[in-house]
């Protein structure tokens, strides 16, 4: 009788777990369905992540969110210009977002302080004007931080504005990422301010034996495009012995009138200062304080109060692996974001330079080798470059060997890897990708289509890894 019991008991257990395993799988099938193999799906065109298990640690954080048991997780997404436009990283942080929450737009950088190019998010706006350095032209005696680029000013007495165009983006806390401590205060205007327009006096220049757009245009502070618009050149081709016209900025910006502004105090930390507010802000200024060297911005981040995720984008125009390499206080501040998971895209420039797979490997396994030595121990997720062409003609090779490379290291290296490659069709579809209206005319750069399809296609494959990851936890 005794025996009966124990087996009818073990019976009703087993029908109840099976009960509570089928409840579950249903609730995961909601999201995304299992085959007979017990592996989720994913879109036809689509890969799995390679050795996802090197994303457990983001997982586990991921799931405790969706739990309450954690207010954030950040991931920070590192690559090239289709990072630093926002297209590949701003979909990825939309798609997401929705699903887990809205902590914040996250790492931000004026750009168009910069002369360069950035995301629709945010505007800046500055009394005085402005010099930088992209990490391509740099060297580790530039200080170049943690967006890629030297931001800095010898002007003394001036304002910059950060203002958010998206509501769902208003920010609590500001975190300002500066080379040195006490340079600027932060402020709310009490008026409406005026910033001064500067005038446009025209230089010129004779060109000089081995100088290029790029090389002039960082001597004046000018764009290239600037440069060709006021000489109407076509190209950018240019001969020794020729003059140029150069449209400087010259007008001397007015000091500030302090008293229109509230003018508050950061809480400073060795890392970063910190703005905290209770309500969300849409605007802040940033007012020079009494220093004695020249003012220097490497970055801002914008949180919420409100948990979810925090998506990060930093992205460089025409950076490499080894661009980044090369200036160790990308890596330090890096650290002081705490990431909670690192997207890698970058593959793209190295291919059009036609580098060799083994300088490209040399140069990953250093990025990844920095990263350990700065103690930044959050799982990585690199993303092969999307297929290509040469001249517009050919199949670019070195973006499949990359692809490759990539997935026979991932194990190695302790990393994750999604074949973009792959699953863009490889090299043979890049044609058919150009009349999708997916690649852009020179066969290299994607569009806002390509990239957002990119990026649909990225989260997808992350969910697919995180879930299927939880069903194997679970049973």
């Amino acid at each position: 009788m005794l025996r009966f019991r124990k087996i009818l008991l073990l019976g009703l257990g087993l029908m109840v777990g099976n009960i509570f395993a089928q409840t579950q799988l249903a609730d995961l099938r909601g999201i995304f369905p299992l085959e007979e193999t017990e592996e989720f799906k994913l879109s036809e065109e689509n890969k799995s992540i390679v050795n996802s298990v090197a994303l457990e640690g983001f997982f586990e954080k991921l799931q405790a969110l969706e739990k309450g048991e954690n207010s954030k997780v950040h991931i920070i997404h590192i690559g090239d210009s289709h990072i630093q436009a926002g297209f590949f990283s701003g979909k990825n942080r939309e798609i997401l977002q929705d699903k887990f929450g809205n902590a914040g737009l996250g790492f931000i950088f004026p750009h168009r302080l910069a002369n360069s190019n950035g995301i629709s998010e945010v505007r800046y706006a500055s009394s005085v004007p402005w010099q930088s350095k992209r990490n391509i032209y740099a060297g580790i005696e530039d200080s170049v931080g943690i967006s890629g680029f030297k931001l800095f000013t010898e002007l003394k007495d001036f304002a910059v504005n950060i203002k958010v165009e998206e509501e769902k983006y208003f920010f609590n806390t500001l975190k300002l990422i500066s080379p040195q401590r006490m340079m600027f205060s932060p402020a709310k205007n009490l008026k409406d301010i005026r910033l001064e327009d500067y005038s446009i006096q025209k230089k010129t220049h004779i060109i000089k034996s081995g100088e290029a757009l790029s090389i002039i245009a960082r001597k004046y502070g000018v764009t290239v495009n600037q440069i060709k618009q006021a000489n109407r050149l076509q190209s950018n081709m240019i001969r020794a012995g020729d003059r140029l016209v150069i449209p400087v900025k010259a007008k001397t910006p007015a000091p500030i009138e302090r008293s229109a502004f509230d003018i508050m105090e950061f809480d400073d930390f060795p890392e970063y200062s910190v703005l905290h507010a209770a309500q969300p802000m849409q605007s802040i200024w940033l007012l020079s304080n009494d220093y004695p060297g020249s003012f220097s911005i490497n970055g801002l981040l914008l949180e919420r109060d409100d948990p979810g995720i925090l998506y990060s984008g930093i992205g460089v125009n025409g950076a490499r692996f080894s661009d980044y390499n090369k200036t160790p206080l990308f890596f330090e501040q890096l650290k002081t974001l705490n990431p909670d998971l690192l997207v890698i895209s970058l593959g793209t420039n190295e291919a059009h330079d036609h580098l060799k797979p083994e300088k490209f490997k040399e140069d990953l396994r250093k990025f990844v080798q920095n990263l350990k030595e700065n103690e930044i121990d959050a799982p990585v997720l690199f993303t092969s470059p999307p297929p290509s062409l040469l001249k517009r003609q050919f199949p670019n090779t070195y973006s499949e060997s990359y692809a490759h490379l990539l997935n026979e290291i991932a194990e190695e290296e302790q990393v994750a890897v999604w074949d973009l490659f792959e699953v863009l069709g490889g090299k043979n579809q890049v044609r058919n990708n150009f009349s999708k209206g997916i690649i852009s005319r020179d066969y290299v750069h994607y569009s806002k289509k390509g990239y957002v399809y990119s990026a649909e296609l990225f989260t997808e494959a992350v969910l697919n890894a995180y879930y299927f990851y939880i069903y194997h936890k679970q049973f």
